[in-house]
């Protein structure tokens, strides 16, 4: 046992020195494929970051066609045969366009057009020349009668006009079309990177190639399918489909790779070699009685700690060095402070779960009034003061309830109460859109849930359900229910849109708790996580898509007083 720690290191100098003699004979068979790989990587990133980059806008630019068609649907009839728009309602439409063009300085076109009729609305860049401008205005008025998508699609096709690449969609809304033309050439990649780099980016759709920035003889490399491999003469292509388009972004870049001068390698590797075995040879001297005796009494004294004797003390006389020392003497230190960290650590979690789910809840609240403040001014051009009326009536109630609840929770019957005033706004800003079903017992409305969290399961649907033309129809339900494991009452919540897809039901069953508060996990994300922490159970939120279609929801409320336990905290 005397030589045993000894005669381990001497194996470890060996197994060092014939490692090392691996290393070098492997590094002339790895270092090419390592180096190839690692340029690759790095151009896969850059495309694929460029890719989402452009998927990002082009979704921005969506959500402009959409606000666009719903200022057309609540300012005139947009169904067949319908009336033409009346001067208000005209003035209202180009305002809108023109602050959606200034607002986004990737929009180069933007249009409303009434096939049943020559009412056309066309603003574009500011930085189109003549025969640019006058050749878009015209393709776009002729193209959307035949080339539109349904208001619920994010997809963009790719058109050209005068031997220049744009991105087009265009809606249709009843008898109107609203759309966008967007120049690919405001996609290419940063112009710092590319400058920097000297590389080469392309946008290609199946008709060729439609943005070329750098080298364009690369492009062969790209017709040959070479993309995502590294050529032989020093080049890296990478292809990315882009989601919102039928495009793909292709970056190529260019890499200068050095040979190793081997003889300095090796020559290094046989002075490291002798110097590593002298260092051994008179470190183990010193090693055994000032680390291998200090680190086993600070095992001890761990382990000790571990059992709860917070009462062990080492003796800093037997540390045998400056450094182990102040190891002993950050121990005795650390002992005789673990219990009250022990305490105020859990204290600390408990507070974070409480200001987590504050803010869980706060987050509901903001836009939802923003909303309805919108809906009131753009009604006041309508001339239904009646209508008016009636919703700042429903709004003030719902304003009420989410503002002024002083409790973090509530009964069913208070919640169906709000959900009820939520839905006559909406109902009276979309007409004949929306209709709602309950069918709850009354022994279930007197039950207590957490506040707005039925709510946010109504917000979700309409968030996801809602159409502009079809109407939906949502139904919620209330029952006693038990199964193993639980008693209580389940609520069910229903709708006939689109569901589930399977990306949605598998991002929602496994969310990243440090993202809690993005934009887009808002919703059932904030809802699974205000149950975990009320109830500190992850099984009480269900999403299902029901066989006739649709998203069904199922929220399960345990048996027992239902009070938040860090409420007061």
């Amino acid at each position: 046992m005397k030589n045993s720690f000894i005669r381990k290191v001497a194996i470890l100098l060996a197994g060092v020195l014939i490692t090392s003699l691996l290393f070098f004979m492997a590094i002339s068979l790895t270092y090419k494929t390592f180096y190839e790989q690692s340029v690759l990587s790095v151009a896969e990133k850059i495309s694929s970051n460029w890719a989402s980059d452009i998927d990002r806008r082009l979704n921005t630019l969506y959500e402009h066609i959409y606000d666009l068609s719903a200022t057309v649907y609540n300012n005139c009839a947009v169904h067949s045969g319908s009336e033409e728009m009346d001067l208000a309602t005209r003035k209202t439409v180009q305002d809108a366009l023109q602050s959606k063009l200034i607002a986004s300085s990737d929009l180069t076109v933007v249009f409303v057009t009434d096939t049943e009729s020559d009412l056309y609305f066309y603003y574009s860049n500011s930085m189109l020349s003549k025969p640019q401008n006058s050749a878009l205005k015209l393709f776009a008025q002729q193209y959307c009668l035949e080339h539109s998508s349904s208001i619920g699609s994010k997809t963009w096709e790719i058109v050209h006009v005068l031997d220049e690449g744009y991105y087009y969609k265009a809606v249709k809304l009843g008898k109107y079309m609203i759309g966008a033309l967007s120049d690919c050439a405001t996609y290419k990649l940063d112009d710092t990177l590319d400058s920097l780099m000297n590389d080469t980016c392309m946008i290609m759709d199946e008709n060729g190639f439609i943005l070329c920035e750098g080298d364009p003889s690369l492009s062969a490399y790209v017709i040959e399918n070479k993309e995502g491999s590294y050529i032989n003469k020093g080049f890296a292509v990478c292809k990315n489909p882009q989601k919102y388009a039928a495009a793909s972004t292709i970056y190529i870049r260019k890499s200068e790779r050095t040979d190793i001068p081997w003889r300095l390698v090796s020559l290094f590797l046989i002075i490291d070699s002798a110097l590593c075995v002298f260092l051994v040879g008179l470190s183990i001297h010193n090693m055994n009685r000032k680390v291998r005796i200090p680190i086993g009494e600070l095992v001890k004294a761990d382990k000790r700690l571990s059992d709860g004797d917070f009462a062990y003390k080492l003796d800093i006389a037997d540390a045998g060095s400056s450094e182990f020392e102040e190891l002993y003497s950050s121990f005795n230190d650390m002992s005789d402070k673990i219990k009250h960290l022990t305490i105020e650590t859990y204290d600390a979690e408990i507070k974070r779960q409480q200001n987590q789910l504050k803010m869980l809840r706060a987050q509901v609240k903001p836009h939802t009034f923003l909303n309805a403040i919108n809906t009131i001014n753009n009604m006041t051009y309508t001339g239904k003061p009646e209508d008016i009326r009636t919703y700042i009536a429903a709004f003030a109630s719902f304003t009420r309830y989410m503002l002024y609840k002083a409790k973090d929770w509530t009964t069913v019957e208070d919640e169906i109460r709000n959900i009820d005033n939520y839905v006559k706004m909406q109902q009276i800003r979309f007409p004949e859109s929306i209709d709602i079903v309950y069918d709850i017992p009354q022994e279930i409305m007197q039950e207590h849930i957490p506040y707005l969290i039925l709510f946010s399961l109504v917000q979700n649907s309409f968030k996801h359900a809602m159409t502009l033309v079809d109407t939906m129809y949502v139904t919620i339900k209330g029952e006693n229910y038990e199964e193993e494991g639980f008693k209580g009452i389940r609520l069910i919540e229903e709708d006939n849109g689109p569901g589930f897809s399977q990306e949605a039901l598998e991002k929602l069953a496994d969310v990243d708790k440090d993202d809690l508060f993005t934009k887009e996990h808002l919703g059932l994300t904030n809802v699974r996580y205000s149950m975990n922490l009320i109830y500190h159970r992850d099984d009480l939120l269900r999403l299902l898509n029901r066989p006739e279609g649709g998203a069904r929801i199922e929220l399960l409320i345990p048996e027992g007083d239902n009070e938040d336990e860090t409420a007061d905290m």
